[in-house]
């Protein structure tokens, strides 16, 4: 099986100075100036070790559910922030941009 490769650009949210980690560890997806979704690490709790994923995709009229989960690697979270996005701009009649 084929690793999914994600169709937009992942940036880190931002640098943590108090974990060093961070950078590998929070996620914005972007398609050109239209936030896609985040996904970041959990590091405690009942979900410890899965990714957290969320999904956006700008100002429309209609959001869809669900929105949020986790799952066991950064690049199945990326890809649920992706199909969600996706589905969510046909759902709104939007086009989605260049990835």
């Amino acid at each position: 099986m084929t690793e999914y490769q994600p169709r937009y650009k992942w940036r880190v949210t931002w640098p943590d100075e108090g974990d060093k980690d961070s950078w590998q560890t929070d996620f914005q997806g972007w398609d050109g100036e239209r936030p896609v979704g985040r996904i970041r690490y959990e590091p405690q709790g009942p979900k410890r070790g899965f990714w957290q994923w969320s999904g956006h995709g700008g100002r429309v009229r209609q959001r869809l559910t669900p929105h949020q989960g986790y799952e066991p690697t950064a690049r199945e979270a990326s890809r649920k922030v992706e199909e969600y996005y996706s589905q969510l701009m046909a759902h709104n009649d939007l086009p989605e941009g260049k990835p």
